[in-house]
């Protein structure tokens, strides 16, 4: 047990933001996700649920959003989810096409990597920020 809690801890770094504290919408389409990645400004703690997996912000700017994708493979406590990171995606100057192929290839199981990684998500959109502690306001 100790050596899987510290290879989990050792791999979530591989996130940019593994510290962050995420929220995330679920969206009916890939058309959805597309228009919410190229056409929108979002916090950057925001993020995607589409195709049973998580396009979490672990960037580091709104201006210049990076999605981390995430399969949900086991969930744990209130917010806890542990996955595997298997993309990653920088939409700012992607044409929608170029979009919607990273999404498909990702939907279809097509990853660019498979790390394991541990974070917290909340299924609800809200803000508080300083990377979303999940505060009231």
């Amino acid at each position: 047990m100790k050596e899987e809690r510290s290879s989990i801890f050792r791999l979530v770094k591989i996130m940019i933001h593994p510290e962050r504290v995420f929220s995330f919408k679920e969206l009916e389409s890939e058309d959805d996700l597309v228009e919410a990645m190229i056409n929108h400004k979002w916090p950057i703690c925001y993020g995607f649920y589409y195709g049973n997996l998580l396009y979490l912000g672990d960037g580091d700017s709104e201006d210049h959003p990076e999605y981390a994708v995430m399969t949900v493979d086991k969930t744990q406590g209130h917010h806890g989810v542990i996955g595997r990171e298997v993309g990653r995606i920088k939409p700012v100057g992607m044409s929608a096409e170029q979009v919607h192929e990273f999404i498909r290839r990702m939907t279809e199981g097509r990853y660019d990597s498979e790390n394991p990684v541990q974070i917290e998500a909340e299924p609800i959109w809200h803000h508080s920020c300083q990377y979303c502690r999940l505060e009231e306001e």
